[in-house]
């Protein structure tokens, strides 16, 4: 992917937008690239490249980078058409130095889809399976874009949230704006509190789904403060064209999850304390 490197012309053509191993490949060809002397050209996935470098750095010992996955993954898919006598070198090209935020990491290479949280823990506690629904969240508090910064600071402060969808009237979601970021633009000057609040939007938080699982939530709400829970919806225009909608459902934040742990085990601690016999 990413490269026209290759012979003939269709092993370059491909329907992904964009790769992650980056340096593999050129837009254009190098004048020190000398293509007749190549026997054979092979494709690596960024999924299978990744996994594969995992694997040198945890098995091997080697602190490769993506390009090394991808030129062992390549290696040993030739391999298998190798005599037994033949034998096999690989170059591994680059370190992990300037990937440690990316491969490296388990919550990385999960929201790229490279990995599925299932596989990365064995013993998962009670509640990892289980979906959002369970959490039973209330009706979000949302604004619309019109709303002043000072009422809406006012609106989070009397209702006691940290954070609220921002969206159109149609339910659309435009963004989410904090009391903290509020609060520190508008004494920083860079907004006005009566400018309208989608002047104070941002739009780097994390959603999920009703159907997503309790243990995709945990992961997320390591690093992040809060996940939006949106509702898919499909509307079909007059023009036959269909239209995804993201509708805002509720907030979810480490609190909500917290609470609902720990109240099922007093729950099921209590049961079992009542269930045990008078002799006990």
């Amino acid at each position: 992917m990413g490269s026209i490197l290759a012979e003939p012309e269709q092993m370059n053509k491909t329907d992904k937008s964009q790769y992650e191993v980056e340096g593999i490949g050129y837009d254009f060809i190098p004048t020190a690239l000398d293509r007749s002397v190549i026997d054979c050209w092979c494709k690596t996935t960024d999924e299978e490249s990744f996994n594969m470098s995992r694997m040198l750095i945890k098995q091997e010992g080697l602190l490769c980078g993506g390009s090394s996955g991808s030129a062992m993954v390549a290696a040993m898919k030739m391999a298998k058409e190798l005599k037994e006598d033949q034998r096999c070198v690989v170059i591994l090209p680059d370190s992990l130095r300037n990937y440690m935020t990316k491969f490296l990491s388990d919550k990385w290479m999960c929201e790229k889809g490279f990995l599925r949280e299932e596989d990365l823990i064995i013993n998962k506690p009670w509640w990892w399976n289980l979906t959002l629904q369970e959490l039973q969240l209330s009706a979000p508090l949302t604004v619309l874009p019109s709303v002043s910064i000072k009422n809406t600071i006012k609106i989070l402060k009397d209702k006691a949230f940290d954070q609220a969808p921002v969206v159109e009237e149609t339910g659309m979601i435009m963004g989410m704006v904090t009391l903290g970021n509020m609060l520190s633009s508008v004494l920083a000057g860079k907004v006005s509190p009566s400018d309208p609040v989608n002047k104070v939007l941002y739009k780097q938080f994390k959603q999920v789904h009703l159907t997503d699982k309790l243990g995709k939530l945990s992961r997320i709400l390591e690093t992040d403060h809060f996940a939006l829970v949106v509702h898919d919806q499909i509307q079909y225009l007059t023009d036959g064209s269909s239209l995804l909608k993201k509708m805002v459902f509720g907030i979810v934040t480490a609190i909500d999850l917290l609470n609902f742990v720990t109240t099922c085990e007093r729950r099921e601690r209590s049961l079992s304390e009542c269930s045990l016999p008078d002799d006990m």
